[in-house]
């Protein structure tokens, strides 16, 4: 009996059995081709027709290395920036704790010295009016 294939849009033949099982032997027909014979009658898969049994003898391929999902697009990119992110604030926390204390302020005025009494300066203003006068 003939035998036609078809596999990745293509179909060939006819075949002969001993050739379809030349092929498969080869791995030149897939395991996800289909089969039909010389009276077009139907497509049945390869897995599921006569010679179903020669796929068993194929070599099992090895898997294709996986990349982390680090390594390329989207992921990748995000974690780049968060990792960037934390570097600069990082080196900014780092750069503030380092910095020697500067002797003004930022109008200019002279900052008090460490454990100085500020009270003095943050208590309102003394009341010299009259009571009962608005302020």
């Amino acid at each position: 009996m003939q035998w036609y294939v078809s596999q990745d849009g293509k179909t060939t033949g006819p075949f002969s059995e001993q050739r379809i099982a030349m092929l498969v032997n080869w791995g030149k027909i897939s395991s996800d081709a289909y089969l039909c014979d010389e009276k077009w009658a139907c497509w049945v898969a390869l897995k599921r027709s006569q010679f179903a049994p020669l796929l068993g003898e194929l070599p099992q391929e090895p898997p294709a290395p996986s990349e982390p999902p680090e390594a390329d697009g989207w992921w990748g990119h995000r974690v780049a920036l968060a990792l960037l992110i934390m570097l600069a604030a990082a080196a900014f926390l780092l750069a503030v704790s380092l910095a020697p204390q500067a002797p003004a302020g930022p109008l200019g005025a002279a900052q008090p010295a460490a454990g100085a009494d500020c009270s003095a300066a943050l208590a309102p203003p003394a009341h010299t009016g009259r009571p009962g006068a608005p302020v």
